[in-house]
């Protein structure tokens, strides 16, 4: 049996290292241009050349997204682009214009075209379409039914099909919003979306405007109508697999390395655990999908139609988590000592440190202090950007996790800023 793909976002080198460390087949990455997170640091050219040459060096694979709905001058200059894309040896690039398509066809004929969720497809005709045409994957549009994803599989099995497993949802059809576009200039087809479903609303009655505006369902915040919750697949995601799809996509290019990590591990362990033939749901995979900075979850679309409890009308953004990274382990240095990156500030006499690592459950421990290795001296506390060594009896890899519990309530974002 063909093992499905897990397929990882990565917004940087240091996220496609990491999302590859904690399980990923694949990574998705985006170029400095023609994708649609165009806010994300995503990949220079000499830095695509380096992804591709880590990930093929670990048998992983790199898919470009090419997936903006181009304008003239867009296509004008892809096809340098798409030629260099071919030259590095991608294993992919995702496209949903048909001139992207075309374009891409032209400049480089042999490589993989897989069919991005924004060209909805939502049937097994435009499937076959897109079979003939020469794509060789197809990423459905997010709003089908386990049902309609097995029946495309049924009619059209010579190509491969992709699903979203994992993420945020967009409040328009298929991602294609024109909010952004309406009221910032911003266009979300163009990879700059502005998420302006996410602001609170006010409805004004036509020719009463003296009257001002007035809530549709008036809480202290305001109303938000458009405000989607996240995609969770986790305790499903057994039934995704049988329905016969080749990849299984994880959302997020601009989320954190610790939300891009915990969310492939979890899939990853339930996939594993699936091909055992010995499959259970193990609750433990939704304790640490909660752990990370999320909306409220959601089954999507996946069991039908879905209705006002798959929408977050009472509150905004309104991420919240209950842990957070605050180090990376750089690399082991003798028995028992290593040395790590602090990503947020460390108080040793305060704190229960935790461990996550690959195919394993977190592991708590305590440290006395820290080696700051800018100054050579012992500490209690250390802050953000500081490379530090710790001593503990607890094994640890390069690129292994180090994360804190945070106080009951606490709400962040999960967009990384450090990286726009």
């Amino acid at each position: 049996m063909k093992k499905v793909e897990l397929l990882s976002p990565a917004g940087n080198m240091e996220k496609l290292k990491e999302a590859i460390h904690f399980g990923a087949d694949a990574c998705y990455i985006g170029g400095g241009a023609f994708n649609l997170r165009g806010m994300s640091a995503n990949f220079r050219d000499k830095e695509l050349l380096e992804a591709v040459n880590y990930a093929h060096n670990l048998g992983k694979k790199i898919y470009v997204t090419l997936n903006i709905f181009a304008h003239n001058q867009d296509i004008n200059y892809m096809p340098r682009f798409i030629k260099y894309l071919d030259s590095i040896k991608v294993d992919g690039v995702i496209v949903s214009d048909l001139g992207v398509f075309h374009t891409v066809k032209e400049n480089a004929p042999n490589i993989d075209i897989h069919i991005s969720t924004q060209a909805n497809s939502i049937n097994w005709a435009t499937v076959k379409a897109w079979r003939d045409l020469g794509a060789t994957r197809v990423i459905l549009a997010r709003e089908m039914t386990l049902k309609e994803i097995k029946e495309i599989k049924e009619k059209v099995p010579d190509i491969e099909i992709e699903v979203f497993i994992h993420g945020a949802m967009c409040m328009a059809y298929s991602g294609r919003c024109l909010l952004s576009n309406y009221f910032t200039n911003r266009d979300a087809n163009r990879g700059v979306c502005a998420q302006d479903c996410r602001w609170n609303y006010k409805v004004v009655a036509q020719d009463h405007e003296s009257a001002g505006a007035h809530d549709i369902i008036e809480d202290l915040n305001g109303t938000y109508i458009f405000n989607a919750k996240d995609l969770c697949t986790i305790e499903f995601i057994d039934e995704i697999i049988k329905s016969g799809v080749d990849s299984l996509k994880i959302e997020g290019r601009m989320k954190s390395i610790y939300y891009n990590s915990i969310v492939t591990k979890q899939y990853r362990e339930a996939i594993d655990k699936f091909y055992t033939g010995n499959y259970k749901f193990d609750e433990k995979w939704l304790y640490e999908l909660q752990t990370i900075s999320h909306r409220l979850y959601s089954k999507g679309f996946f069991f039908g139609k879905t209705n006002e409890e798959d929408q977050n009308y009472n509150t905004s953004v309104s991420y919240s988590h209950t842990y957070q990274l605050v180090a990376n382990v750089l690399e082991k240095l003798e028995e028992n000592s290593y040395k790590i990156y602090i990503r947020n500030k460390i108080i040793a006499s305060e704190v229960e440190l935790e461990l996550i690592r690959p195919n394993h459950d977190p592991i708590k421990f305590k440290v006395d202090k820290f080696l700051n290795l800018k100054n050579n001296e012992y500490t209690d506390t250390v802050n953000p950007n500081t490379i530090a060594v710790i001593k503990t009896d607890i094994e640890m890899e390069e690129m292994d996790l180090i994360r804190v519990k945070l106080p009951v309530g606490y709400s962040d974002t999960d967009i990384d800023t450090q990286n726009m």
